[in-house]
């Protein structure tokens, strides 16, 4: 008998066949869906990109818009309340001219005049992608630094700094920097009395750090500067602040007399003219400085009653001033004699403490004088200064006054400097005279938003910058 076999093979492959087209289309419809999602992805990212790119634009475009009207802050309409202001809707063009989305901008003014100016703009994409920047805008002043001279300076071992530091003649540093260190000269031969060696140093050196904050050469602050917003500041005061003319027996002698001014703490200052004065020799330091005198206040002939604080927050001394009180707003007090004569500028003694009633920003004092800002010998044992001290000509510093000695020295705010400033004087390890214990703390509210109409350095430029979050 024959038998007849018959292949089973077609059927066993069949579903072989099957199996694998679903796993192909499975795979191509993966591979499709994934790069349709990744180019709608990257669509997506553009148009996003395209919405930030539109913002920095509106940033750029109010940045310009302030440069050339530094009180508009109403995009060119009429300001109606206190702000903020808008949002004022632009259309973006690109470079081809073309209308490629909007922006929108919201203006917040300065808390003080001369402060920053905050603009929020939201950049919408042609395609309707936003983004949104937070910036602050203003023509940065001497408070942004911490520290700043003409002259050279010497932090020791034992200093740490915050913020920026800056030197136009070179920074010998052994500190710790928590900011950046710069000075405007590439090198430099540091004196015997900032630790010099007679040798070239870089224009930032020394056993301190982090060195990757040191930065030189930058650019010159130009204290030089300063005599115009002299000028700006005794205006503001003539205007609308408070003016205090040059005393009648003070024409030519910066030593006789002028005005002390005591801060009350409650929206009001008292205003006295000195009588007379003792003038005590002290001194000035070793390096490059000669002894010199430093009048203490004795009879003040005061005014009848307080004053209202000034709604500009500006005073203006012709003469010299004596300082202290309680600070309770923002506020600015020059000592100048203008026009600027040598032989007649003006000082600021700090009389004894001159303290804050609050540390967040909402109050603020600059104290800006023409020659030195000086620290009297009979100043508190444990003094504390809360301002912004800036000397245009001279000095900020307690004089060398013989075997005077007292506890401590606590400043909060910052120091410009025209020449070098230090609040003790040591021989060997030992304090001889001044402060035993010195603490400075700078008081970054000022960065932005410095005391009102406060010397500035530089042009219109953006001071910070931050996305925020679409909600």
């Amino acid at each position: 008998m024959k038998n007849t076999f018959r292949s089973n093979k077609h059927g066993f492959y069949l579903p072989l066949v099957l199996a694998f087209a679903a796993v192909m289309i499975i795979v191509t419809t993966s591979i499709v869906t994934l790069a349709y999602r990744n180019l709608s992805l990257v669509k997506k990212q553009s148009n996003s990109n395209s919405a930030l790119n539109v913002a920095e634009a509106g940033v750029n475009y109010y940045l310009w818009h302030l440069s050339h009207n530094n009180a508009d802050y109403c995009d060119g309409n009429a300001c109606t309340g206190n702000g903020p202001y808008g949002p004022y809707v632009h259309t973006y063009y690109d470079d081809s001219g073309k209308a490629n989305g909007s922006y929108s901008i919201t203006i917040t003014p300065p808390i003080s005049a001369g402060g920053a100016v905050t603009a929020e703009v939201v950049g919408t994409s042609a395609t309707g992608e936003k983004r949104t920047i937070l910036s602050t805008l203003g023509i940065p002043s001497f408070a942004q630094y911490s520290f700043v001279s003409n002259s050279e300076a010497w932090f020791g071992d034992n200093e740490s700094t915050n913020g920026l530091v800056h030197s136009n003649k070179g920074i010998h540093f052994d500190g710790t920097a928590n900011g950046e260190v710069s000075s405007a000269t590439s090198t430099y031969v540091p004196s015997s009395c900032f630790g010099g060696d007679n040798k070239t140093h870089n224009g930032v050196w020394g056993s301190g750090g982090p060195t990757s904050y040191w930065q030189y050469p930058v650019p010159q602050v130009d204290f030089n500067s300063i005599t115009a917003d002299l000028s700006t500041l005794q205006t503001a005061a003539q205007q609308n602040g408070i003016f205090l003319p040059t005393t009648a027996n003070n024409q030519n002698q910066v030593s006789q007399n002028g005005y002390a001014i005591k801060f009350n703490g409650n929206g009001t200052v008292s205003v006295g003219k000195v009588t007379s004065q003792r003038d005590t020799v002290a001194s000035a330091g070793s390096c490059g400085s000669s002894t010199r005198y430093y009048s203490i206040m004795q009879n003040v002939v005061w005014e009848s009653s307080p004053r209202a604080l000034p709604a500009n927050g500006v005073i203006f001394v012709a003469d010299n001033a004596w300082v202290w009180g309680t600070i309770d707003s923002r506020i600015t007090v020059a000592s100048a004699r203008l026009p600027d004569i040598g032989s007649t500028n003006t000082n600021i003694f700090l009389q004894d403490n001159i303290t804050y009633t609050a540390k967040d920003g909402s109050v603020a004092l600059g104290l800006v004088s023409q020659s030195d800002l000086v620290v009297n010998p009979n100043s508190a044992n444990n003094l504390e200064i809360d301002a912004y001290l800036l000397s245009q000509k001279g000095k900020v510093f307690r004089p060398d006054y013989s075997n005077s000695v007292k506890n401590s020295i606590l400043v909060y705010g910052g120091i410009a400097s025209n020449s070098w400033w230090t609040w003790s004087w040591v021989s060997g390890n030992s304090v001889v005279s001044g402060y035993k214990t010195t603490t400075q703390t700078y008081d970054n509210n000022m960065a932005l938003n410095p005391p009102p109409s406060f010397p500035k350095t530089g042009s219109f430029a953006v001071l910070s910058w931050k996305e925020e979050p679409i909600l």
